[in-house]
């Protein structure tokens, strides 16, 4: 058996990093990993996000386990929990196919704090076909996973950069509506102000008009 074990810490809030994650396959890094599908997903009582999600990649398996594995394709069982109110984003994965040769496990956490994201990542391997190769397959699949987690890196990196743009595409564009509803506003506001004081004008100059003739006998006072 063997452990694994890394730690990265992303310069960037917890939103932006969770965010990339649910974006994170296909990458142009990890061309291995197939696609995934949604198996379950709901809200708990505390507003956390729980997904139960089926990972199908390619395992790239080596030519002495094709003795006793032979299918490429690797299928993993991931859950998830997303804890908005902890800025948390916790993961566990463990492969559903090959289960009697070898144990695959792996324990995701993404830990926001302030500007930053802290992740750590976990795996346990442990391989059950033969003495004889399980030592050299273990090593085999710690490679795999120290390479996959590298390039995982590369791809969250990746991602995160293109939500980061789209983030700031979206703020410049609601600058953009709001600067031109505020210019709007004060052509209206402007305008308005405008017909009010030729109103105003136009009633003082009738009302001048109307006391001059008055004054002059123009218009003689009503009689009850």
């Amino acid at each position: 058996m063997k452990f694994w074990h890394s730690s990265h810490t992303f310069e960037h809030p917890w939103e932006m990093v969770s965010q990339a994650f649910w974006r994170k396959y296909p990458n142009e890094y990890q061309s291995h990993v197939y696609g995934t599908d949604v198996i379950e997903r709901y809200l708990d009582e505390e507003g956390r996000l729980h997904s139960k999600r089926l990972i199908i990649s390619d395992w790239k398996v080596p030519g002495f386990m094709k003795i006793f594995y032979q299918d490429p394709r690797g299928y993993a069982v991931e859950h998830s929990i997303v804890d908005p109110v902890n800025k948390t984003l916790t993961l566990k994965s463990e492969n559903v196919n090959a289960a009697t040769l070898f144990s695959f496990q792996e324990n995701i956490v993404y830990r926001g704090s302030g500007a930053q994201t802290f992740l750590q990542h976990e795996a346990k391997i442990r391989f059950s076909a033969s003495r004889l190769v399980d030592d050299a397959a273990e090593n085999w699949l710690f490679g795999r996973v120290s390479n996959a987690a590298r390039d995982g890196l590369k791809a969250m990196d990746s991602i995160i950069d293109k939500v980061e743009a789209e983030m700031q595409h979206t703020l410049q564009t609601v600058g953009r509506t709001l600067d031109e509803s505020l210019t709007d506003a004060r052509r209206s506001l402007d305008e308005s102000l405008a017909d009010a004081e030729k109103f105003i004008d136009s009633s003082i100059t009738d009302a001048k008009l109307g006391v001059d003739q008055m004054a002059r006998g123009v218009v003689e006072p009503s009689r009850a």
